[in-house]
């Protein structure tokens, strides 16, 4: 007996403690996270934080539901308890759980380090400080476009010295541990080809719910993956949710849209994207999703790892460039004041059509707003000539000329660390611009685009040449037909910007 008292006298000290340094490690971790958040002026969407039981009791708690519910039993021919257990089970797969230590500490973390290995991730600052202009009452909406399953960590990570975001998620995610992580995120479930009104109406009023006590969100508007890298046609179903929260008389604030535009030099899965684009079907259901979540789970550690080494050797080759860059917000006010009619007063049909209008707006904002990487401008220049084989020098033109009208357009082109030089010098041109001759300061400056545009052709050429699309031979370019589609679904991320090459201007 003496010995057991002994053995369970240990257990409990021991228990004791770590459960004391356990708090300890919590509580340093949480004051971390709050001094960041006042360092950085992060706004925090204070619901959020909102137990997941009184989320679920708002939701049980409104008028459309219970009248939903009391239908549904008897459309069924189900008991009424039946049907809100049904509710419940609907609310407790869509509402998530914010943490501050996944999102800021394990989240930012992971992802800084993850993506920072595999691309060279360039902040888009100028355009950032605009986020900061949109008054701190409005309701804020990030509107996407959908490049690759790692979207949801550049984004977030570029915003996190600013605001977290909560995305909507299909049910591709909702496998251990990815349903976890996700909701601990602050991101919501949706399922997406479900067609049940009893489950879209507890969506629709958890989306506006949220919106109804500002929390931020990120939607991306195509809906699913680009195939081709082409655009796809916007989707309104969650858009159109958020919209009508305007409609709620307790809803006094503006709704802003903000354009964020995605784009990468090599997308991890988009060899994958293409077979699914040249065979004509896109596989789109839960277990597509979830193995292709799988393949970038499977090859992220496994570039990870490749990336990790050659960082230990110093010759960490990166997979290009990731950006993202965010356009003019959009006041949803502004666009109620230009139709002709109160669009909430319209049946679902023509609403809806309004709501469509409204979406493609936006779309076509993202469009504009395309990060332009080496990768995409040199494969739409590489592909606006007819023949295979073309010198270095042809391509270097082609890419000034179409960087001369990406800056006409006030579009935007990704300059990474290979560019910094170039940057500075420019900086300095335009500081001494009113001092010297106009003449002598446009030719250094045509020199200076000349010389970036060749930067430009060596960064996008070496990823190609790795990838084995194109091969180099005595400054001659030859373009493996094979391959080809590589340079089609890169090129068609700038469609919206319509380009104009110097072979289409003859």
């Amino acid at each position: 007996m003496k010995y057991i008292f002994y053995v369970l006298l240990a257990i409990v000290l021991y228990e004791i403690l770590r459960a004391a340094l356990l708090a300890w490690i919590r509580g340093r971790l949480y004051r971390s996270v709050r001094d960041y958040l006042e360092k950085n002026d992060i706004r925090l969407d204070k619901y959020k934080l909102m137990h997941k039981i009184a989320v679920k009791q708002d939701l049980l708690n409104d008028s459309e539901i219970h009248q939903a519910i009391i239908h549904h039993a008897q459309e069924k021919g189900m008991k009424i308890q039946e049907v809100q257990d049904q509710v419940e089970e609907y609310i407790e797969e869509i509402v998530p759980f914010f943490n501050l230590l996944s999102y800021y500490k394990i989240g930012y973390w992971i992802a800084n380090f993850f993506l920072n290995i595999i691309y060279e991730v360039v902040i888009d600052h100028e355009n950032a400080a605009k986020l900061k202009k949109i008054p701190p009452e409005s309701v804020v909406v990030f509107v996407m476009n959908h490049r690759s399953n790692i979207d949801y960590i550049l984004v977030a990570y570029m915003l996190a010295q600013q605001i977290s975001l909560s995305y909507a998620v299909g049910e591709w995610a909702r496998v251990w541990p990815l349903e976890h992580i996700f909701k601990s995120f602050g991101a919501y479930f949706i399922r997406r080809r479900f067609r049940e009104p009893l489950y879209h109406l507890v969506l629709e009023k958890y989306v506006q719910l949220i919106s109804l006590q500002g929390v931020t969100q990120g939607i991306f508007l195509e809906g699913g993956l680009s195939r081709d890298g082409n655009f796809r046609s916007a989707k309104i179903g969650i858009l159109d949710y958020i919209i009508r929260i305007k409609k709620n008389p307790a809803f006094e604030k503006d709704l802003v849209f903000v354009p964020a535009a995605i784009n990468y030099d090599w997308v991890l899965e988009d060899r994958t994207l293409m077979q699914e684009w040249k065979k004509g079907k896109e596989k789109s259901g839960f277990k597509d999703h979830a193995s292709s979540f799988a393949r970038i789970l499977i090859k992220g550690p496994a570039t990870l790892g490749a990336n990790l080494a050659r960082y230990c050797t110093r010759r960490l080759k990166h997979h290009g460039y990731a950006s993202v860059s965010f356009g003019d917000p959009v006041f949803l006010s502004d666009f109620i004041a230009q139709q002709e009619e109160d669009i909430f007063l319209l049946d679902r049909y023509d609403r809806l059509s309004h709501i469509q209008t409204f979406a493609d707006r936006l779309l076509e904002r993202i469009g504009s707003t395309i990060p332009v990487t080496p990768v995409c401008i040199t494969a739409h220049a590489l592909l606006s000539f007819n023949g295979y084989d073309l010198s270095k020098t042809d391509l270097i033109r082609e890419v000034s000329n179409l960087r001369s009208i990406i800056r006409e357009k006030g579009g935007r082109i990704v300059l990474g660390k290979t560019f910094e030089s170039s940057v500075s010098i420019h900086r300095h041109l335009m500081e001494e611009k009113q001092d010297r001759r106009q003449e002598l300061v446009t030719f250094e400056e045509d020199l200076l685009d000349f010389e970036d545009a060749r930067h430009t052709v060596d960064v996008a050429l070496d990823l190609l040449r790795r990838r084995k699309i194109i091969s180099l031979v005595n400054e001659e370019i030859t373009i493996s037909e094979k391959r080809r589609p590589f340079l089609e679904y890169y090129a068609n991320s700038l469609s919206m910007l319509s380009l104009k090459t110097t072979q289409e201007k003859l």
